[in-house]
């Protein structure tokens, strides 16, 4: 990697883990975009899944008991129906497509959230997210948005909400980053880029544990949404020229 390319790692990372503890989400929403200025975008997802799986671990075990268990249970297994059909999509696209339709999902995943419009929660409801969260986390590791849709429509407290989402966040990674190795997609450099970056997602992560108690939930958010349609954008201009 060249000095930019290098820097350029560094700085996904430690935006996305740092916003990724403090709001509970937005890891890959936003690594991944990033990510692919500098790497190759199938590259990008799988280090995107593998630094993944380190911090929303870590969250779901430490907020396990405040976890919702029946919905987690409901979402994991819809999200294992939607897995196979987005590692289809991931090992037969063009990486210019791939890259492009990472920058559609996160524009589209940005107005989602931004119109606060919550259904109401139900079980039918988790169940739809939950499979096309699969889709997505093994597709292009944006799997987030249809998750905090869901989560939002049953007004969990923060306390709840990071653990529940994390949880799923955990086995779908495990799964999509196994059906990765099964594809050999998971190459050297993708290794070697992972582990540069595990301390500076440790280094995010423990500002954004500073910064939980310190940032308003409002502003934050409203942060993570302008960061997430930039990576957007830029994701679907690269894909372009």
């Amino acid at each position: 990697m060249t000095g930019a390319e290098t820097a350029v790692l560094i700085v996904s990372v430690l935006v996305a883990s740092t916003t990724q503890v403090t709001v509970g989400f937005g890891f890959a929403l936003l690594s991944v975009p990033l990510m692919a200025l500098a790497l190759p975008t199938r590259e990008a997802v799988v280090v995107s899944t593998i630094l993944g799986l380190v911090t929303s671990s870590f969250q779901a075990w430490h907020g396990r008991r405040d976890a919702e268990r029946d919905v987690v249970v409901r979402m994991v297994a819809s999200a294992l129906v939607g897995l196979p059909l987005g590692w289809l999509l991931f090992t037969r696209v063009d990486d210019d497509v791939l890259r492009a339709l990472l920058g559609v999902s996160v524009i589209l995943a940005v107005l989602l959230l931004a119109t606060n419009r919550v259904a109401t929660g139900s079980r039918r409801l988790d169940v739809v997210c939950g499979a096309l969260s699969g889709a997505l986390a093994s597709s292009l590791s944006t799997n987030g948005p249809p998750l905090v849709f869901a989560l939002q429509a049953r007004g969990l407290s923060m306390s709840a909400f990071r653990p529940t989402i994390n949880t799923v966040f955990t086995v779908s990674g495990v799964v999509a980053l196994t059906g990765f190795v099964v594809s050999d997609d998971v190459s050297g450099d993708a290794l070697i880029h992972s582990l540069m970056a595990i301390p500076v997602l440790l280094l995010g992560s423990r500002i954004g544990f500073v910064l939980r108690g310190r940032v308003p939930e409002t502003g934050a958010r409203r942060l993570v949404l302008a960061l997430l349609a930039l990576a957007g954008m830029a994701a679907i201009l690269t894909s372009v020229l």
